[in-house]
């Protein structure tokens, strides 16, 4: 479909770019047709905004990004895997603690590489070490604890302390906003952030301005956080379409387990 754009050259960068809007063309054609615009339109490549939309005397900007990249979603699988251990452990251990595992972003750029087996077992062997340690009065915090032992895992890859307080239960798994420790509200509006600055000059050049959210689907049974959380998702769009200097429109667009599946701003 995008071909009608004809043969043009353009820089890796835009490459990128071209190939985000062509897949959500490809997957997403009925739905943004019912939503934007007519079939017959121009597309320009551009900077700032990325592409530019002509119809019926029109002009409407388009940038795209992505939320979650596939590096995040990585991490996120390892994350996953070493909370099911860690659960079974400490129900074996009957330790009846708060574990909440708030992994700094280092593991995001790091997952490419390191052996993903390796890790969660030299992970999970240091994070017990560390709650023996504890349990023997070893030491009276995670920060005392790092200060000795400053090359390991958990200290590398965790932010805060691991133990937040007695608890009934063995081990509580944070859903919703923070979903397994992963802050996708964060990385969201990190996202729609750092293209929001440039509004005031794509105004100057086209009549609206839209941006399209992509989230990566590797693994794709790891983007269940969307779909149990769409309304809130559609809120913090909403955030960014109110007043001259917010996007008009915004598109979130991801694989489910089914089938493509887009959020639009109202």
């Amino acid at each position: 479909m995008l071909q009608k754009v004809g043969v043009i050259k353009i820089n890796d960068k835009k490459k990128e770019e071209f190939k985000l809007l062509e897949d959500f063309f490809s997957d997403y054609y009925k739905s943004f047709h019912e939503h934007l615009f007519p079939e017959n339109y121009q597309l320009d490549c551009s900077e700032s905004p990325d592409f530019i939309i002509k119809f019926d005397n029109q002009k409407i900007g388009i940038e795209i990004t992505e939320a979650i990249k596939e590096e995040m979603m990585k991490s996120l699988d390892s994350k996953i895997e070493i909370y099911k251990i860690v659960r079974k452990y400490m129900e074996e251990e009957n330790i009846k603690s708060v574990i909440w595992f708030s992994f700094s972003n280092k593991l995001d750029s790091d997952i490419n590489k390191i052996n993903k087996n390796k890790f969660i077992k030299a992970f999970i062997e240091e994070f017990k070490k560390y709650i023996m340690a504890r349990r023997n009065k070893e030491y009276s915090s995670f920060e005392e604890f790092c200060e000795s032992n400053k090359s390991s895992l958990i200290c590398k890859y965790l932010e805060v302390e691991p133990i937040q307080e007695d608890y009934k239960k063995p081990l509580v798994i944070p859903t919703s906003i923070n979903c397994i420790g992963f802050n996708y509200e964060e990385k969201l509006r990190l996202a729609i952030n750092k293209k929001i600055e440039k509004i005031p000059l794509y105004r100057e050049k086209v009549d609206k301005i839209y941006l399209l959210i992509k989230i990566s689907s590797f693994p794709p049974n790891l983007v269940f956080f969307v779909d149990v959380d769409i309304q809130y998702i559609k809120e913090i769009l909403n955030s960014y379409t109110k007043g001259e200097n917010n996007f008009d429109k915004i598109f979130l667009y991801y694989h489910s387990d089914i089938e493509p599946q887009i959020i639009i701003s109202d």
